[in-house]
This record gives C-alpha cells, sequence and structure tokens, in this order.
C-alpha cells in the first residue's frame, strides 16, 4: 500500500512494463522537466513532445534538459497538437496523455470525440492525491477540474473512478465522503439531498467496493476529534480515504489551498477513460506534475 505521495515514483519503478507519453503543447518548462525528471527516475520509456519545435527546444536548453531520449514533433497549432498527440495513443506509441501550454476544455473535448475510441460506459473525472497533512497516509479528492455540477449519476461514476485510482494504490476498500457545508440530514439543500442518495446507493449495491457515507462537512470527514465531538459513528467520521466535493467550485478550492497552504506536494489524473491522462494546472509544480506522470503510470493497463 502506497502511503505517502512520494512513494508513487517508487512504486511506478517496479513495472515492468514502461510507459511512454505524449505531452500536447509540450513548450512548457515544468512539462519538460517533470518529463525528464520522469525519465530519469525510470519511470517512463520515453515521450513524445509535440507544440512548436524551436520553443521546445530553446526551452530544454534554458533549463538543461537533454532532448536525446525524446520525440520532438512539430506543431505550432495547439488544437492540432492535442490531435498529434491523441493519435499516438491510438496508434498504440504512447499510454498516457499529458497536458502541456492548452487548456483542460480544449483537450477534453478532443479526448471526448467518440472517434477515438476513449470513453467508457462512466464519465471522465479529476481525482488529486495527496499525503494527508500531518499523517502518514494518503487521501483523494474528487472533483477539481471536470466536472462542473455533477448530478447524482454523474457523482456516482466520480465515486466508481476514485474508488478504482485507490484500490490500485492499496487501499482495498476505500472510505468515502460525501461533502456538504453540515453533517445532518434534515436540509432540503442539493449536496445534503445528493450524499444521502448516494449512500442509499452504496448500501443497494450500485456504488461497490467502498463505503460511502455524507453528508459530511470537511472536518468531520478528515478530523477525528471533529467527528468525535459531533458524535458521528460512522466508519467514515474523521477517517475519509476519498473526499467528494458537491461541485467544482468546493473540489477547485480544495485542491489549490492544498498546494497553497498545505504545501502539500500533489498528484492528479482523469480516470473513466480508457488511457490515463494528466491534466496539470500551469501553476503546478514540476515535483507534482512527475508524480502525476507516475500516478498515470500506475493506472496504465
Amino acid at each position: 500500500m502506497i502511503n505517502r505521495i512520494e512513494d508513487l515514483v517508487t512504486a511506478a519503478k517496479l513495472k515492468h512494463n514502461m510507459p511512454c507519453v505524449a505531452a500536447a503543447a509540450a513548450n512548457d518548462s515544468n512539462v519538460i522537466e517533470s518529463i525528464n525528471l520522469a525519465k530519469e527516475a525510470g519511470i517512463i520509456a520515453g515521450a513524445w513532445l509535440i507544440g512548436p519545435e524551436t520553443d521546445i527546444r530553446k526551452i530544454a536548453a534554458d533549463d538543461g534538459v537533454g532532448l536525446g531520449p525524446f520525440e520532438v514533433i512539430n506543431e505550432p497549432d495547439p488544437l492540432a497538437a492535442i490531435e498529434k498527440s491523441i493519435k499516438l495513443l491510438v496508434d498504440k506509441k504512447c499510454d498516457i496523455l499529458m497536458k502541456g501550454k492548452v487548456t483542460t476544455g480544449d483537450l477534453m473535448k478532443k479526448v471526448l470525440d467518440k472517434q477515438y475510441g476513449f470513453r467508457t460506459e462512466r464519465a471522465m473525472s479529476h481525482i488529486g492525491v495527496f499525503t494527508s497533512p500531518g499523517e502518514n497516509r494518503i487521501m483523494l479528492l474528487t472533483d477539481a477540474g471536470i466536472n462542473i455540477a455533477p448530478g447524482l449519476s454523474r457523482k456516482r461514476d466520480i465515486i466508481l473512478n476514485a474508488v478504482d485510482v485507490a484500490q490500485c494504490l492499496g487501499i482495498e476498500r476505500p472510505k468515502v465522503a460525501v461533502l456538504s457545508f453540515i453533517e445532518t440530514n434534515d436540509s432540503t439543500a442539493q449536496s445534503v439531498v445528493d450524499a444521502i442518495m448516494l449512500v442509499n446507493m452504496n448500501q443497494n449495491g450500485e456504488i461497490p467496493g467502498c463505503v460511502v457515507e455524507g453528508p459530511y462537512a470537511l472536518d468531520n470527514a478528515i478530523s477525528p476529534e471533529s467527528a468525535r465531538i459531533k458524535k458521528l459513528k460512522g466508519e467514515v467520521a474523521g477517517r475519509a480515504d476519498i473526499l467528494v466535493a458537491h461541485d467544482i467550485n468546493v473540489g477547485n478550492a480544495l485542491y489549490k489551498a492544498l498546494g497553497i497552504w498545505s504545501k502539500a506536494v500533489l498528484a492528479a489524473v482523469v480516470a473513466g477513460s480508457k488511457i490515463p491522462i494528466v491534466v496539470p494546472s500551469r501553476a503546478d509544480s514540476k515535483e507534482t506534475k512527475l508524480h502525476s506522470i507516475a500516478l498515470a503510470s500506475l493506472l496504465v493497463k
């Protein structure tokens, strides 16, 4: 079982078949450096850097990164760079798609195009992984980057995607907390209504492989002391493995607060697709991008 985010790289090194990364619009310093770090760490076999070749080579030279182990495809147009990156995965030349200097929306629009065959029966969702501050265990947060205002069926998919990732990391039966602003069931707020329904779906076997509880305010989900004070007796109370945000406003704010205020080292991936997708924020550190590549590597089938 992986207990700390830094263990992702160690675990990825143990894979027998190292994956290859296709980076769309790779003219970004942190993207190039993180891919180089991943190669040096022995967690990827190589990478294709698609974007304006002159810019890519200048950035690499300025950062002291040798491009010998990588393929560079010249494509100045960002949307065309996305298409060429996706084609590499369709042709089985690469295993992981990584976002460079393009928007998440533009990248996901192409990924969702049915002609490429990446879609599954589930909706895709963003999953952040981090070391719980002050603890020797990892936690997951979803959805911080893809689904804006998910309804009930979409939230079911979001939980199932996160459970798959958690189990890949060694958490056999993840404890899932559905977040709201309160922990009681007597509100008509949509976050409360959805939480109650998701708990019922879990109990009915529609969300297997985990235990789902909620609604939980954030403190009750992650702090045993807060759960004790409020006399919450659930299995998830104070010990959640997965935090499910009501919408992207909550999820994105929590994710960024972890990185900025808590200085947490993060990793993130888009799941629910036939391929793992790394969609880092351009402000993410090269370490976060490296750990995201390692996480995606573990998810390659």
